[in-house]
């Protein structure tokens, strides 16, 4: 089953921001960014009130799955998504997949500007990969009410478990 598809659960993901490279490609897509603007137009508008999204793997490589420091034998990935101004709701999911199983993770918060994510599985020799998948629910008075984002790590390989 591929990533997108056990992560859709949050809702209609959409990866626009995080396509799927071709085969042997090397970029890694660690991040990923949307806008909720306020409904409202005229003055009051002012860029400062837009609110400003974006989803982060956290750590070296672009945040690509990595051997624990803090639970030894294990692989992790981390992830972030942070806005500009509190929203109303931040729902997501990350996932660890690798050649060996997955390990799938809620995550979220509410009236906040943030929330952080991990998941983690037993190190074994093999290719490893996270990706994470957001719906945002934005403050009364913005628009779009409710906008989804996802984001993946590059595909590593780690051996030395």
């Amino acid at each position: 089953m591929g990533a997108a598809a056990a992560l859709a659960v949050v809702g209609t993901v959409s990866t626009a921001g995080a396509a799927t490279p071709g085969p042997g490609s090397a970029r890694v897509l660690g991040k990923s960014e949307l806008a909720f603007y306020p409904s409202t137009h005229g003055k009051a508008t002012a860029s400062s009130r837009v609110i400003h999204c974006e989803m982060v793997f956290i750590g070296a490589n672009h945040g690509a799955p990595h051997h624990s420091g803090h639970v030894p034998g294990t692989v992790n990935v981390r992830v972030r998504v942070t806005c500009t101004k509190p929203v109303r709701m931040i729902r997501a999911k990350i996932g660890l997949f690798s050649n060996h199983g997955s390990k799938i993770k809620a995550y979220g918060s509410v009236g906040r500007a943030a929330a952080k994510g991990n998941a983690a599985l037993v190190c074994r020799t093999g290719y490893y990969q996270g990706e994470s998948a957001a719906q945002i629910t934005a403050p009364p008075g913005y628009t779009p009410h409710t906008a989804n984002m996802g984001a993946k790590t590059s595909k590593v390989h780690l051996t030395r478990c």
